[in-house]
């Protein structure tokens, strides 16, 4: 399946100059019509009064056609504008004289190198290419009927950790506009969860989105949304397979569903404001935004059905966030909470609640150059590492005896900048991360009293350049630089 979509879309991209090259021509064929016009126009005035045709009234009707037929080539020739059926405009695009069918281009890579020093550890560093994308956006019969394919170069892809395509599919969904802003939206997308997560991995404030984000996101999941939007107002609701469950079949889920809902309210600025987290040729001279989201899913209680997500390997979860946006063209600044519940299935105790904050700002210090600063803390009721259990309570369990490190803890500080190269299509950053506590894989107690393997507190990830710190230590640093291409 994935192959077919491939050559579908290098079949599309092949044919994409032939058709431009055949609108053009149709395009220059009218453009002598019109000049043919013109002059036939001239002919009669000067037949109508050869001595006194070239009125001051006359010679401003010709100068206003003239001028105009003038605009129309130069967009015509530049492939670009409104006017346009194919060429660049924020991506380059085909559509049909009408605008009902179109289709958009548009591409990202982001190259990366890390250094990653963890204590009791082997340094861990190296470049790599974190995303290449190709997406295809657009609107088929009418301007109502929306879609977005979104083909994505997976990395480790040499048959390394059981790997083996190199291409896979994010984003497959189609939509249909509704009356009164309402619209329904199926296929595959990130469900509306968290904002940090909603919002574009090209429009991030650091190199990559928190340890926070890591840990309560749903990703990109399968199912069907409702929402309604206008110009400061979006609430949306989405039935899915839970989180993280992209590119998957529906036979052998075994019951499994999920429900999140996210609303957003812009007290000023627009939505342009809301789709970037660095506020980078933001258009509003102040924009503040708020937003909150909930989210429950659950598995049936299947032990083999289990989903890592919030800090615990679990059959349910339910949760919230709640997050705020201030700033403009100069500044910004973003602040997020999230909290979850969450079932272990099994493991002792039978629940945790998990919990994330997350704050961040940038300012712009000079043209195209912008510094800014995350600061992230979590911590998971009930988690454990190794022979260390800490249940935020009176009793201990198997007591601190770990160092007394609070093994699903997460109080990490990154500083940074950015600069714009050349505009939003070529941007490079630069982040240094400290971790004040240890990030831990753990281990819970299953009914017998016995330790068992409980799932990672969800914080690291190669995604984002952090690992497991081994037990009782503390102190990891992470630096990342990133240049970005869009287009």
């Amino acid at each position: 399946m994935k192959t077919h979509v491939l050559s579908m879309v290098l079949v599309g991209a092949a044919s994409a100059p032939a058709l431009a090259q055949d609108a053009k021509d149709a395009e220059i064929a009218e453009l002598r019509s019109m000049v043919q016009t013109l002059r036939g126009e001239v002919d009669v005035l000067r037949a109508e009064d050869s001595d006194q045709w070239l009125t001051e009234q006359r010679s401003e009707h010709i100068r206003t056609v003239v001028n105009d037929v003038l605009a129309d080539a130069d967009t015509r020739a530049n492939l670009q504008g409104d006017g346009a059926t194919s060429g660049y405009n924020k991506g380059f695009f085909i559509r049909s004289a009408d605008g009902n069918w179109s289709m958009k281009m548009n591409g990202q890579i982001q190259t990366r190198y890390m250094f990653n020093h963890a204590d009791d550890q082997v340094n861990d560093y190296g470049f790599e290419i974190r995303r290449l994308k190709l997406k295809f956006s657009g609107n088929i019969v009418d301007k109502t009927w929306k879609y977005k394919i979104t083909v994505i170069n997976q990395r480790d892809t040499q048959g390394n950790n059981g790997n083996s395509n190199t291409m896979y599919v994010e984003d497959a969904w189609i939509q249909k506009s509704l009356e009164n802003d309402w619209y329904v939206k199926v296929g595959q997308f990130k469900a509306p969860f968290l904002r940090e997560e909603l919002v574009s991995s090209s429009a991030q404030l650091t190199v990559e989105r928190s340890m926070i984000n890591n840990q309560f996101t749903y990703g990109w999941t399968q199912g069907i949304e409702l929402g309604t939007k206008s110009d400061n107002f979006w609430l949306r609701g989405m039935f899915t397979d839970g989180p993280n469950s992209a590119n998957r079949q529906s036979q052998g889920l075994n019951d499994q569903m999920s429900i999140t809902a996210r609303a957003d309210y812009i007290l000023s600025g627009s939505w342009s404001d809301w789709k970037t987290m660095t506020g980078y040729g933001a258009g509003s001279d102040m924009s503040a935004i708020i937003g909150a989201a909930f989210q429950w899913y659950n598995t049936s209680d299947r032990a083999n059905n289990a989903n890592e997500y919030g800090g615990a390997s679990g059959q349910r979860s339910y949760g919230f966030t709640v997050d705020a946006s201030v700033g403009n063209d100069q500044w910004t600044a973003y602040t997020a909470f999230v909290w979850a519940d969450n079932s272990n299935g099994g493991f002792n105790p039978d629940t945790n609640h998990s919990y994330g904050w997350v704050l961040q700002g940038g300012v712009m210090v000079a043209e195209d150059w912008q510094v800014f600063g995350r600061y992230e803390i979590g911590d998971i009721h009930g988690y454990s590492v190794g022979n260390a259990s800490w249940n935020n309570g009176s009793n201990p369990g198997n007591g601190l005896t770990n160092d007394g490190m609070r093994a699903g803890h997460n109080s990490t500080l990154t500083v940074g900048f950015n600069n714009w190269i050349a505009g939003k299509n070529l941007k490079w950053t630069t982040d240094f991360g400290y971790a004040f506590s240890g990030l831990n894989n753990g281990q819970g107690l299953n009914v017998a009293g016995n330790p068992v393997a409980m799932g990672s507190p969800d914080y690291t990830s190669s995604g984002n350049g952090w690992r497991p710190d081994n037990n009782g230590r503390s102190g990891q640093f992470l630096v990342r630089t990133q240049l970005q291409l869009l287009f």
